[in-house]
């Protein structure tokens, strides 16, 4: 099976389109899911993502490039605050561990931080447990 984003592949973000690869038994299975779960791409999405696919491929490795220098970069900001940040690879995201930071000033969890940190340093977060973690909190790195 092979799964893809043109959301963050072709800097689509936030129109949400993908593909999938595979046999028709699992294509199947995953049509049932989707339908469930969201509606279709809007007709611009889907000329989008045709033109994404069929042009040149040579934005691909220049996002790439720039997206793993903004990564080093966020990387070596965050090593200087008491924060671990999670190895990252392919994500558009850093995700620093905040554990060092629970307890202080009234701190307990991931949304306190990420809310702490948006209403007194203008800094935009995502708690980590929109990502499936309690011990993270999630920021873009552009």
């Amino acid at each position: 099976m092979v799964l893809g984003s043109l959301s963050k592949t072709y800097a689509m973000t936030g129109w949400r389109a993908g593909f999938a690869l595979a046999s028709k038994s699992v294509t199947a299975n995953l049509s049932k899911l989707q339908s469930q779960s969201t509606s279709n791409a809007t007709s611009f999405v889907q000329k989008a993502a045709v033109a994404a696919l069929a042009g040149s491929q040579e934005c691909v490795s220049e996002f790439r490039a720039e997206f793993i220098g903004l990564r080093d970069y966020m990387l070596a900001k965050l090593e200087k605050f008491p924060a671990s940040p999670a190895p990252s690879r392919g994500r558009v995201l850093c995700l620093p561990q905040h554990w060092r930071l629970l307890g202080k000033g009234g701190i307990k969890t991931a949304t306190e931080l990420a809310t702490r940190l948006l209403h007194e340093a203008h800094v935009v977060t995502v708690p980590g447990e929109a990502f499936g973690t309690a011990e993270h909190i999630a920021s873009p790195i552009r």
